[in-house]
């Protein structure tokens, strides 16, 4: 029978693509261009962990060439195939005292955007920032800056960043924890399983796409296309109850009810002291 953690998690991580939307965005950026089934095939590889998320992030962006127009087109397409219940769930976590961040190797554009959506502000996202050609396009007419940018800035080179490798959600998830050690981690693939280790409890989420390794070895794996589990899995019995008496009562039960169909599956304990 499902325990509640005797204490709730205070910092709670999540993934962006297949997690928070059903989108690998780069999967969708590349059916843009017309080069689906070669970048869709190195984004699994990589998300499986057959080959380092380094050896093809530069070249997939190298090959795409975005647009900021075309990352508008895909933090839309997030919004259209948002996860059942992610924004209520952010919301109920954050009702309860959580600080919620989203820590994605997605292109920093098109998750910011997505993030407001969802209720998440700018200052608790980390994604990959790229610089765009600032000539592209008519450039000297000023006023298509006035939402975000030249919409025809066109994708120029990769600033460093821990996110275009295997281990970097690792350190950047280290640094924003500090010296709090009640963390939670919630993510799909091999770049979030490799993460474990710098949070408390990691959950696992195979409601977009199953990854055999990380549902094998997830402390918690969520199998239901829902995210509300992770709000009964996050919160203390006390908190839970508060949450009852709220505006935020209808996730808490969604959740209270996948765990009860058995659409969690545990492999440790999601107990903490």
């Amino acid at each position: 029978m499902f325990q509640p953690p005797a204490a709730s998690f205070r910092l709670i991580f999540f993934d962006c693509d297949s997690t928070l939307t059903a989108l690998e965005g780069i999967d969708e950026l590349a059916r843009l261009k017309g080069e689906y089934d070669h970048i869709a095939d190195l984004t699994r590889r990589a998300m499986e962990g057959q080959i380092k998320l380094e050896d093809v992030f530069a070249a997939r962006l190298d090959l795409l060439r975005p647009t900021r127009a075309d990352l508008r087109r895909i933090a839309q397409a997030y919004r259209e195939t948002i996860v059942p219940e992610a924004k209520e769930t952010i919301a109920a976590l954050r009702f309860s005292g959580c600080e919620v961040y989203i820590v994605s190797g997605g292109l920093l554009p098109a998750v910011q955007e997505f993030a407001r959506a969802l209720g998440v502000p700018s200052r608790y996202v980390r994604a990959v920032p790229i610089e765009f050609d600032q000539l592209s396009g008519q450039w000297w007419h000023y006023e298509l800056d006035r939402y975000g940018g030249n919409p025809a800035e066109r994708y120029l080179s990769l600033p460093p960043t821990p996110l275009i490798e295997t281990q970097g959600k690792r350190q950047i998830i280290a640094e924003l924890s500090g010296a709090e050690e009640r963390t939670m981690l919630v993510g799909d693939g091999i770049t979030d399983l490799e993460a474990r280790d710098a949070v408390k409890l990691f959950v696992g989420f195979g409601g977009a796409v199953q990854r055999d390794r990380v549902a094998a070895e997830a402390a918690v794996f969520i199998s239901a296309n829902s995210l509300a589990p992770i709000v009964p899995l996050a919160l203390s019995a006390e908190a839970a109850m508060q949450l009852r008496h709220s505006d935020h009562a209808a996730v808490l039960q969604s959740g209270l009810q996948l765990l009860e169909q058995q659409q969690v599956q545990f492999h440790n304990k999601p107990t903490h002291g």
